[in-house]
């Protein structure tokens, strides 16, 4: 069964998630290779102390054509600056496949659905995180796409920003 929407409300409630450069990785970044998103910071410091906040992408373009597309968005957390092997924590992550087989829970995940949407520029993904993870709070973040199959390409904007509520 394909992802179907509730009926109401028609217009779909969105969240205060304002851009700030000194926040964003990307504003936009097309990858058609794994790699990190960081068109405008190549990792954000977030200062000691708790942050709850949102991982927001906007994606303009993303190729599903060739039927094997997988594209794997990770937020990363770290207490190293210089992100030495073993440093690093995953806090957040999205993921978008041409087949639900490409999905990081493919036997549970459809396929992605077309991005952007019909009539739309850019389809905003936002997810809710926290740089505290067990035990731990870390510092800087850091943003890694991991790209597979024939022709993956993918423009994207990806920033933070704090919880507003």
């Amino acid at each position: 069964m394909a992802l179907t929407n509730l009926p109401l409300p028609s217009i779909l409630p969105e969240r205060a998630v304002p851009f700030d450069a000194a926040m964003a990785f990307a504003n936009p970044q097309t990858l058609a290779a794994s790699g990190y998103v960081n068109a405008l910071n190549a990792q954000l410091d977030i200062m000691p102390g708790r942050f709850d906040g949102y991982l927001n992408l906007d994606v303009s373009a993303m190729d599903l054509s060739s039927g094997d597309e997988t594209y794997k968005l990770f937020l990363l957390g770290s207490n190293d600056a210089a992100w030495g092997n073993g440093n690093v924590e995953m806090l957040a992550a999205r993921d978008f496949a041409a087949a639900s087989a490409g999905r990081l829970l493919g036997t549970i995940c459809p396929a992605s659905y077309p991005v952007p949407m019909t009539g739309r520029s850019a389809t905003k993904f936002t997810i809710p995180f926290t740089n505290l993870m067990g035990a731990y709070v870390f510092r800087y973040l850091q943003l890694y796409a991991l790209i597979g199959g024939t022709t993956p390409s993918i423009t994207l904007s990806a920033w933070i920003s704090p919880d507003l509520a």
